[in-house]
């Protein structure tokens, strides 16, 4: 008997989905936030009772030829049955639960050469409450084919990264029992399957917003609402760059070459807003910064994989007539992965754009002058190289005090997602771009001893996968009590870290705190509005990423409900002092068993990521709380320096009985201050 646990499927139907974008939402208010979902999606859709995942596994694919051979699976369901498999060797069923509709990693079946070269069958059941012809999205790394029932929908027989975009299958489920098979077929990296229902974007932004204000989703909900500016049927909003303009509209520029200009943005509810075409024909620009000038006008820099690009609209009509070339000073090869990012002005007022190296199978390569580097684009077109040895640079910010920090994503030479600090002549790791270090006219780097901490290391998992753009809190608490503070988009967890750094001895080092979850798709880009709500923008193309949609903009929108947080995490001879958004009960706060404290530290080297290593335990010797309540002091046995000190907080409450909204942090310890120096 199958284990069934009851998951409400997201789905409409052809045309049932094209009327309900038509009108408003059929809301129906029950007593809890789930029952009302399902109510009201139950005037749309069928209610769908999904089992678990079963997997069976690896099957012979031997130079990739074998995606029609015809295995046991095919022939007959046996969830006990034992077969031969790759290399002569007994493979059974194993049985896992998946709830989402995310990506499904298949590489379960031991070391790195059971993972390639090879075939996997999923298999699962599903109990629907009436007949329904429903439309999924399907995307496979590598080859694919899918059977609903016994027939055969889906076959392609291809060699690709996963994209769930990739196919659309309508599924033609019977009322009540329905069985549901896939071939995956493998040769090298990654080994995924995703499938999900086809949702009514508009819909379900309705939905969630009505259900945000009778049962927010979350505790994050009480404090930073999201909301859905819905794009116009057909507009595929996967956000490149945002900014805003000096009337406070938003100006987005898409992956798919378009600017796009939205008035109603910060319309409550959100879903009337107007979005006009400013500009389109470019490629992928990844990033947009709009310069105003003193008549009142302006101009949009957005950078091209190729150029740096100024966008005027000559003639006042709403749309950019003159595309003119800034600077071309970097080279593209022609690679897929040669991004650019930016730009971004640093405290000066200086344009910088950071730039991806090539991909070259698992390996980043800089082919061309300046892949992997961090460049200034000066007014007159020319570029200064300020350091390279960067990777996939996806954020690009400033803080405070005008410095500039990049952020990268974990993958060969980068053992996680980090935060680093820009300054010429650095190197920060990846050695393929140090063959530009003579153009440039700086030394190159030693590769053994050059190497440039972060400021910060993003513990992979527990914050974030693919980090993204950079944004400092410059709205004078319009925003919340983090002021100062910097946050940090996560393209595959769909979320917002916060990040609080200091300078000790000149090296930049910090803590970083979960921030915010649940966005509607892979966090991209960032920024505030006039009004101190946060514009982001989502995309999932190329990595996928959580959450129900591909694209789209979000609006996070401070509720005044101030959350128990730790403000500030700061480095201490012998320790940590602790600061906090409302002050503690002494008698939690005061305990060191309230608190937890480990340390662990990465390998550097040519494998993509890496584990991490060399844990250990640290006593917390005393809690001494302030007299104000606002702070602790925790004496630390034996801080250790290049290492990410890990900080649970779960016994800590505020002097009102309330626990910590996130009771964990993540600092990346470089310095340690000398005793009598802070």
């Amino acid at each position: 008997m199958v284990n069934r646990r009851s998951i409400q499927s997201f789905i409409a139907a052809g045309a049932v989905a094209a009327a309900a974008a038509a009108q408003d939402l059929d809301y129906v208010r029950k007593d809890t936030r789930e029952a009302s979902r399902q109510a009201t999606l139950a005037r749309y859709m069928p209610s769908m009772q999904w089992s678990d995942w079963h997997l069976v596994g690896p099957f012979d694919n031997t130079n990739l030829d074998r995606h029609d051979v015809v295995y046991p699976p095919e022939l007959s369901i046996d969830l006990a049955a034992a077969y031969e498999g790759k290399d002569g060797r007994e493979v059974r069923w194993q049985s896992f639960a998946h709830a989402d509709w995310g990506p499904v990693n298949l590489k379960r079946f031991g070391d790195e050469a059971d993972n390639t070269n090879g075939i996997a069958y999923l298999y699962r059941e599903v109990v629907v409450d009436r007949a329904a012809d429903v439309t999924f999205e399907v995307g496979s790394d590598d080859g694919v084919k899918l059977w609903l029932n016994g027939r055969l929908f889906l076959d392609a027989d291809v060699y690709r990264g996963l994209n769930v975009q990739d196919h659309r299958v309508e599924l033609p489920f019977d009322e009540g029992p329905n069985t549901l098979l896939v071939k995956v077929t493998q040769g090298v990296g990654g080994w995924d399957f995703q499938m999900r229902p086809k949702v009514d974007g508009r819909l379900m932004a309705q939905l969630d917003y009505r259900l945000d204000l009778d049962f927010p989703g979350s505790p994050e909900a009480r404090h930073y609402r999201l909301l859905t500016i819905m794009e116009p049927p057909g507009l595929i909003l996967e956000v490149g760059g945002i900014d805003v303009l000096p009337d406070a509209r938003p100006i987005v520029t898409t992956r798919r070459g378009e600017v796009w200009i939205i008035d109603g943005a910060y319309d409550d509810p959100p879903f009337d807003a107007t979005f006009t075409l400013f500009a389109s024909g470019l490629h992928e620009p990844l990033g947009a910064r709009w310069n105003a000038d003193d008549d009142g006008g302006g101009a949009l820099y957005v950078a091209q994989r190729g150029e740096l690009t100024r966008l005027v609209d000559l003639d006042l009509d709403g749309r950019a007539d003159l595309y003119e070339t800034v600077s071309d000073g970097w080279g593209i090869s022609g690679n897929y992965h040669e991004y650019a990012f930016g730009p971004k002005l640093d405290g000066a007022g200086r344009m910088w754009v950071t730039l991806c190296v090539g991909f070259c199978g698992s390996l980043g390569k800089s082919i061309v002058p300046w892949r992997g580097w961090a460049v200034i684009v000066h007014t007159d077109g020319t570029i200064e190289p300020v350091c390279g040895g960067l990777r996939a640079p996806n954020g690009l910010g400033r803080n405070a005090a005008g410095d500039m920090f990049y952020t990268d994503n974990q993958g060969d030479w980068v053992a996680t997602c980090k935060l680093s600090h820009l300054e010429r002549g650095d190197w920060h790791g990846h050695p393929s771009s140090t063959r530009w270090y003579e153009k440039a006219g700086l030394d190159e780097p030693d590769l053994d001893k050059d190497f440039k901490p972060p400021a910060v290391w993003f513990p992979y998992g527990r914050m974030g996968q693919s980090s993204s753009d950079i944004l400092l809190d410059d709205t004078g608490g319009k925003f919340g009590p983090f002021e100062g503070q910097l946050f940090v988009g996560d393209q595959t967890n769909a979320s917002i870290m916060r990040v609080d750094l200091e300078r000790i001895d000149g090296v930049y080092q910090g803590a970083c705190f979960p921030f915010r979850s649940g966005f509607a798709c892979g966090v991209n880009r960032m920024r505030f509005g006039h009004d101190g709500s946060m514009f982001v923008g989502l995309t999932n193309r190329g990595w996928g990423s959580l959450g129900g949609r591909s694209w789209g903009l979000q609006r996070v929108v401070y509720t005044g409900v101030l959350p128990f947080e730790v403000l500030h995490m700061r480095v201490a001879p012998g320790g940590f002092d602790l600061e906090f958004t409302k002050p503690v009960d002494p008698k939690t706060a005061g305990q060191p068993a309230s608190y937890e404290l480990g340390s662990f530290t990465y390998h550097r080297f040519e494998k993509y990521g890496s584990p991490e290593i060399d844990h250990r335990r640290h006593e917390i010797t005393s809690a001494t709380v302030s007299a104000d309540g606002r702070s602790v002091r925790l004496a630390v046995d034996g801080l250790r320096t290049g290492y990410v000190h890990e900080l649970g907080l779960g016994g800590v409450r505020s002097e009102d009985g309330e626990a910590l909204l996130h009771d964990e942090a993540y600092y990346t310890l470089n310095r340690i201050p000398v005793a009598g120096s802070q």
